[in-house]
């Protein structure tokens, strides 16, 4: 039950542009939506930064990845800018699979070229959630934007807003530190995050791992 408090000198009045904000927000939903409903049976959303450059070892390996999973008839979703991204989109269509680029405006970061499907949003809490929509998630090495997302992934599943999803945390060298930071600081030490956290995600270092955790679920 929604309880409204009616006193008129305690209500607030949206301007213009708010409603013109909420209508903005509305289409990019719908359109999202409609997108999404047009893919494969089964989509990957790939995380990771945009500064990996295009000869780092991290980034051909998210190209193999997305290659993998587009052969077997996956979608490769990912937030279209440079890096890890564009590694994503570009192994999709190595693979002959779909790439689907959801892009919002970042100044320095150039969309990826050629995408099967693109749409650039003006609203990042749009973007963020037709992200999640996928049947998995992969994480490779990225900054805050990238940990942002993860966290996110992390609580609307713990407080159940969220249906548990397969996460991949891609390149343990590189998570190694968080993962010792969420067990022995958080969990361990000072007891603010419960101990089956960790059971919310697997740590991989190649495809082959990826695909036989879900190779049972295509």
């Amino acid at each position: 039950m929604i309880h409204i408090n009616t006193k008129t000198d305690n209500l607030q009045t949206l301007s213009e542009d708010q409603f013109n904000l909420i209508e903005v927000i509305k289409q990019e939903y719908e359109l999202g939506m409609l997108v999404l409903n047009s893919l494969t049976p089964h989509t990957a959303t790939i995380y990771g930064g945009s500064l990996i450059g295009d000869q780092e070892e991290t980034y051909k390996d998210i190209q193999i990845i997305a290659k993998i999973l587009s052969e077997k008839n996956w979608s490769i979703v990912s937030g279209g800018g440079p890096g890890i991204m564009s590694a994503a989109l570009s192994g999709a269509k190595q693979g002959k699979g779909k790439a689907v680029a959801l892009c919002i405006n970042i100044p320095g970061e150039p969309p990826f070229k050629n995408p099967d499907v693109s749409i650039t949003f003006s609203q990042f809490s749009v973007r963020k959630y037709l992200l999640r929509q996928s049947d998995i998630f992969i994480f490779a090495p990225g900054g805050i934007g990238t940990l942002d997302e993860l966290m996110e992934i992390f609580t609307l599943i713990k407080t159940h807003k969220h249906p548990p999803k397969k996460i991949f945390l891609f390149d343990t060298n590189f998570w190694h530190g968080y993962i010792y930071w969420l067990e022995n600081i958080l969990i361990k030490q000072r007891r603010v995050v419960s101990g089956e956290f960790t059971s919310l995600f697997y740590l991989v270092n190649s495809a082959e791992e990826i695909m036989d955790i879900i190779g049972y679920e295509k």
